[in-house]
């Protein structure tokens, strides 16, 4: 019991840092953000001081143009700061033998099962109708540079990095695998505070999961994250959040009759079967970092 504790904290207190790293540098980005606003003359600190609340805020800042930018900065800049945790830490060191070596062949099954698994769930968390809180704030960060950079690639190197290296491959290394790829993917769900996410985060971090347990590369589930953010951010900037339906990770689906989403959901949910086979079939039983039970991640 005292080992489960112990490692349920060490976990939380991760989990923890990510969530306070990135709420301090939001609102320090919101912070200079107004300052500037002021400087500018664009917001009077006597309306700031009448109406201290952050609607209000987000609200002027909008209408400035400058929130979306704030954000942008924010998260980019905390991003940042936890890799640079992780590694100066040893919670996870970020160096080149952190992305083993995968074969090609195994790189695009895994790869192609993200991709036809991204598809498959997609559809699956639209018939729960669930809200989309932050629809308005991806479609605004996929016409802001570093908003772009931030979402397809940065972030899905720290989530990836954070979920799968950090906390699975802790995990992996004292509990049963599916047990580590659960509790990975419900942590990496919940982290991202808006239902639709949530669902559909919860559904994919199993496939990263699995992939990253039998695979032992972080290469593999970084790619297909990339691609995952990539393909919303494409799709939103072409045809925005207002005309499709938002999804998890700003990824988005047309509307469609029933019946079309049923088959195109079990083509997808076939292929991503079929690959997954493939790559089960194509890799050794048990990965090699995983034989090792002790020892702080690296």
């Amino acid at each position: 019991m005292s080992s489960f504790l112990k490692n349920t904290g060490y976990i939380l207190l991760i989990i923890l840092a990510y969530v306070a790293i990135q709420g301090v540098f939001t609102f320090l980005s919101i912070t200079v953000a107004t300052i500037y606003a002021v400087a500018k003359g664009d917001m009077a600190v006597d309306a700031i001081m009448d109406d201290m609340n952050m609607d209000f805020l987000v609200s002027s800042l909008t209408d400035n143009g400058i929130y979306v930018w704030s954000v942008a900065v924010g998260l980019f800049l905390s991003t940042v700061a936890m890799l640079l945790f992780l590694h100066l830490t040893k919670t996870y060191r970020i160096k080149t033998s952190v992305f083993r070596s995968i074969s090609s062949g195994s790189l695009f099954l895994s790869t192609m099962l993200i991709f036809s698994s991204m598809f498959a769930f997609n559809i699956f968390v639209q018939w729960f109708q669930l809200d989309d809180n932050l629809s308005e704030q991806f479609d605004g960060l996929t016409r802001n540079g570093i908003g772009v950079i931030t979402i397809a690639l940065f972030a899905p190197l720290l989530e990836e990095v954070l979920f799968r290296g950090a906390v699975q491959g802790f995990l992996l290394r004292r509990y049963k695998p599916w047990l580590a790829i659960l509790c990975a993917s419900l942590a990496f769900g919940i982290v991202h505070w808006n239902p639709v996410q949530t669902v559909y985060a919860i559904l994919i971090g199993v496939v990263f999961g699995w992939i990253y347990y039998r695979t032992g590369s972080l290469l593999s589930v970084v790619v297909g994250h990339v691609l995952n953010n990539s393909i919303a951010t494409v799709v939103l900037l072409m045809f925005g959040s207002g005309e499709l339906h938002a999804l998890p990770d700003g990824v988005v689906s047309p509307s469609a009759e029933t019946a079309s989403e049923i088959f195109t959901f079990l083509f997808f949910a076939s292929l991503a079967v079929y690959f997954a086979t493939r790559l089960h079939r194509s890799l050794p039983p048990v990965p090699s970092p995983w034989q090792d039970k002790g020892g702080i991640i690296r």
